[in-house]
């Protein structure tokens, strides 16, 4: 794990810690989220905080091998074959994609219960006014399916674990993931914009991250002048 990942994980943790005891003697989870609020660029700071509501809440329904195909029945078949030899095959890649636009709105949905979701919308702060100034059509819906893909970026075929798992089973095989080429991550919605959007988002968490560690720094002084002890 790189030293921005660790970081990360640690402020998310500490945003749903149960132990925000202030200590003079010790670093805790409670001096992480002093430093973040101390830290500019509010729009990053509350991406961290929707990826930490993001952990808590009930994640949609990953569909199996199993799923896709009984999917797959409720559809048109496909001709598959050479002249002569053509059959009615299942359309699979299909009814993956049909249960991708589902597993999408199922986030959607999520997403729209959290409460960090409307200041990172607000049509006059947020996010939302960069996406709409790059003249991106439907740019509501695109910054919601990114803001999905921040929180949830794991392939739906092998759920992150970036190895085919064997039909009917929970067993990982030693074949990558055809659905993800061995990435274990889904890509970006929306294609061009998604990506325009993500490294969008990226910046301001980046921006959050360095002012967060820079501000860490003087947590210890703030606290010991807080108890009177400077």
């Amino acid at each position: 794990m790189t030293a921005t990942a660790d970081f990360d994980e640690r402020l998310t943790l500490a945003a749903s810690s149960s132990d925000l005891t202030v200590s003079l003697e010790r670093r805790g989870d409670v001096d992480l989220l002093i430093a973040a609020g101390k830290a500019p660029f509010p729009v990053g700071r509350m991406v961290y905080q929707l990826m930490t509501e993001w952990g808590g809440c009930a994640k949609p329904k990953r569909l199996t091998h199993e799923d896709i195909q009984r999917l797959a029945e409720t559809i048109p078949r496909v001709t598959m074959g050479k002249k002569g030899r053509k059959v009615q095959a299942l359309d699979l890649p299909g009814a993956r994609a049909a249960a991708e636009e589902l597993l999408a709105t199922e986030r959607r949905r999520i997403l729209g219960r959290l409460k960090s979701l409307p200041a990172l919308m607000d049509p006059h702060a947020g996010l939302l006014p960069w996406v709409v100034a790059r003249g991106m059509a439907d740019p509501s819906v695109k910054l919601l399916d990114v803001l999905g893909w921040w929180a949830d970026r794991n392939c739906t075929a092998c759920n992150g674990t970036m190895w085919q798992v064997l039909p009917g089973t929970n067993v990982q095989s030693k074949t990558p993931c055809k659905v993800c080429p061995g990435s274990g991550r889904r890509p970006v919605p929306h294609g061009e914009d998604g990506r325009a959007i993500s490294e969008h988002i990226e910046r301001n968490v980046d921006r959050a991250r360095a002012g967060a560690r820079r501000a860490l720094k003087s947590v210890p002084l703030l606290k010991h002048f807080a108890a009177g002890k400077v």
